[in-house]
């Protein structure tokens, strides 16, 4: 099994490792958050955010290209040696900038006040954790080393809660200190995975492909990215950047650690997402379209789906959520926390969309939707966040709940707008209508299984372990609610009847 290539093992290793991962990942936030106040921890999640909007910019979408070029046949040498070239100039260019060739009054306009030694510091962490570990996990996945690289995913991540709970402890945490860890860890898990990736690799002849050759492919598959990545630098750092000047540090805070709770429900998307497009990007390339309408249809509706259950029975408790894991100095995150638990539904269903343009070559119509949808929401962002008076244009001045809000409607959008061009140019029919009646019905059904606990308890400022039974029986009400939508319409979760009735009978064959 450690060694297995089969797509469902590595979907459930994937799924499962992620879910630890995760889990992991949760926890080490909500300490983090507590010891840095709303404030610090807007401050630090603003510098790494920072880096990884202007990662867009640096990467052109070579790193797509990178995978889906793994992904469609075994390459040589010299191919990754190219590759990890462009990555040596990307990170010493920026390193110069920043370091350097900036001036004080621009520097002090882009991170608002941050000092340059703490901001180099998150560029050096931003890169290793999001450019460099991320291409050693594409080189796995391409390997299908799915097993592998979750193992190491789920290293790093016990390694980051252990030291970041023993700087805690010792009140020793601070920015500074979380930015070094992260530098450590990833620079001695990149080091470690390269040579388990390397000795997979022993033995393996292939054609070398001249540097001509490498830029052509690389070329026409990134050139309409390109646009794109400036885009997406505009609009993800602008969302950031906007946020923490027209709201502050905390505003950002509160944000940032909505979004960290809002991830949970994209967990099995992003556990999944490399495994999906190392099988889409092959069945493309061997024209075998069926395949690719099956993989899309059933992954889309129940990574879909699946987001919507765990979001529809977490939001009800939006408010319980925060006092008990964050504590009094965040309760003002509630509402932020409530509208971005809708954000993942409509989430998953943009990222598989996304994988599938990108796994099929299909750049240039990926750029269309999405720089259109971006333009609008760098507009949407200042309308949102801007003061009511005393600006060219008056906005809104909501905060990060006007930012959750512009998240949640234009992802609905923009999501729906990708589905259908895939639709198309995929030869199939629209899948809409699972959205419009399996979301609401999950929504409908978290509320109703906390109205019925709610008979039952005064669940009015009750938190910590008091919490427990009501918020447990609640999830026991919640999960019969699911399964009997699930048994009479499967088809919302991309399932058949047979499939289930299959499943159910193995399991009772595997318990005798």
């Amino acid at each position: 099994m450690f060694h297995s290539t089969s797509i469902k093992i590595r979907f459930a290793v994937s799924v499962g490792s992620n879910t630890l991962r995760a889990v992991i990942g949760f926890a080490t936030g909500l300490v983090i958050a507590r010891a840095l106040n709303p404030a610090g921890y807007g401050d630090l999640m603003f510098l790494l955010g920072s880096f990884v909007a202007i990662r867009s910019v640096l990467d052109m979408g070579s790193s797509s290209a990178f995978f889906t070029f793994l992904s469609q046949r075994a390459r040589a040498r010299y191919f990754y040696f190219v590759y990890f070239c462009w990555l040596a100039f990307q990170f010493f260019v920026t390193l110069l900038l920043i370091w350097l060739i900036i001036p004080a009054s621009i520097f002090e306009r882009i991170w608002l006040g941050g000092d340059r030694e703490i901001v180099l510091l998150a560029f050096v962490a931003a890169f290793i954790q999001q450019q460099v570990w991320q291409t050693v996990g594409q080189i796995g996945e391409a390997m299908r080393k799915t097993i592998q690289i979750q193992l190491m995913n789920l290293a790093i991540a016990l390694f980051y809660l252990m030291t970041i709970l023993l700087a805690s402890i010792y009140g020793e945490l601070s920015i500074t200190k979380i930015l070094g860890i992260l530098i450590v860890q990833y620079t001695v898990a990149t080091i470690f995975a390269c040579h388990v990736l390397k000795g997979d690799q022993a033995g393996v002849l292939v054609k070398t492909e001249s540097l001509g050759e490498i830029w052509s492919d690389y070329w026409k598959y990134c050139k309409p990215l390109v646009i794109l990545a400036l885009l997406n630098f505009a609009y993800d750092f602008a969302d950031k950047w906007m946020l923490q000047k027209f709201g502050g540090a905390a505003q950002q805070g509160y944000f940032q650690i909505a979004s960290q709770f809002a991830a949970v429900s994209l967990l099995a998307t992003t556990s999944i997402l490399s495994v999906f497009w190392k099988e889409i990007a092959d069945a493309w390339a061997r024209d075998d379209l069926s395949r690719v309408a099956m993989l899309y249809r059933k992954v889309s509706r129940g990574l879909v789906m699946l987001g919507a259950i765990v979001s529809g029975f977490l939001l009800p408790w939006s408010v319980q959520i925060v006092n008990t894991f964050l504590g009094p100095a965040y309760i003002s995150a509630w509402p932020v926390l409530a509208v971005m638990l809708l954000y993942p539904i409509h989430q998953s269903m943009g990222q598989i969309g996304g994988t599938m343009f990108l796994a099929s070559g299909q750049t240039h119509r990926y750029m269309f939707i999405s720089a259109a949808m971006m333009l609008l929401s760098i507009l949407m962002t200042y309308i949102m966040l801007a003061p009511s008076s005393g600006t060219w244009i008056h906005g809104l001045e909501m905060g990060a709940l006007g930012l959750a809000c512009k998240m949640v409607v234009l992802g609905i959008v923009s999501v729906n707008i990708q589905a259908w061009i895939i639709a198309r140019y995929g030869g199939w029919k629209f899948d809409w209508v699972f959205q419009v009646v399996g979301i609401p019905l999950t929504l409908s059904f978290g509320y109703l299984a906390r109205m019925l606990v709610g008979a039952l308890w005064n669940l009015e400022g009750i938190s910590n372990i008091k919490l427990m039974p009501p918020f447990l029986l609640a999830a026991v009400i919640y999960a019969m609610f699911i399964l009997v939508m699930i048994w009479f319409v499967p088809s919302l979760v991309g399932a058949e009847k047979t499939e289930i009735k299959n499943m159910l009978e193995r399991l009772k064959a595997r318990r005798v």
